[in-house]
């Protein structure tokens, strides 16, 4: 007879935290390595001294040299070219491990093309349980999070959203057709 209480109980606290189950994050020395070396990283990126403007400047150069895309690259487990070519994250950026971020962290976290974020815009999977018992065990729960392209998922597509809690703030006409 399968027991899934016993199941779950067999799975390590990253493998509770990817599949979304109450997992004890601070009693998981793999976990608390991550989050400690993505915090090192993190440190790096926020601090880093920004880039100095200089008329015809490219682009990417925005965010910085290759040594500050290179803390990027290294935190994501990406190369260096691919963060260069699809990643522009502005300072501060947070994150509990990083390593899962495709863009997922404690749970995936999806993030469709042309997605924008003004500052400060945060996005957690992770949560603390509302579950009294859970919460006094110290469990946490991590749920994935999917923006799709031109933000569409659970939200109406089409729209500004913002605040906290989020919600819409402005409704916008749909965009022509892309081509193919």
């Amino acid at each position: 007879m399968f027991n899934e209480e016993a199941a779950e109980h067999a799975l390590t606290e990253r493998e509770k935290m990817t599949r979304g189950l109450p997992y004890l994050a601070m009693e998981d020395p793999d976990l608390v390595a991550g989050r400690l070396r993505a915090r090192k990283y993190l440190k790096a990126y926020n601090d880093y001294p920004p880039a100095t403007f200089q008329p015809g400047m490219p682009g990417n150069h925005y965010f910085g040299p290759d040594e500050r895309f290179q803390i990027l690259a290294d935190l994501f487990g990406m190369s260096l070219e691919v963060v260069k070519r699809d990643i522009a994250i502005e300072p501060p950026f947070w994150c509990d491990y990083g390593a899962n971020i495709e863009f997922k962290d404690c749970a995936k976290v999806t993030i469709g093309s042309r997605v924008m974020f003004a500052p400060g815009v945060q996005l957690y999977a992770a949560t603390h349980s509302v579950d009294v018992v859970e919460r006094r065990e110290g469990l946490e729960r991590a749920y994935p999070i999917i923006i799709g392209d031109d933000v569409k998922g659970d939200i109406p597509d089409n729209v500004v959203i913002g605040g906290v809690p989020a919600r819409i703030l402005k409704r916008l006409d749909p965009p022509p057709p892309m081509d193919s």
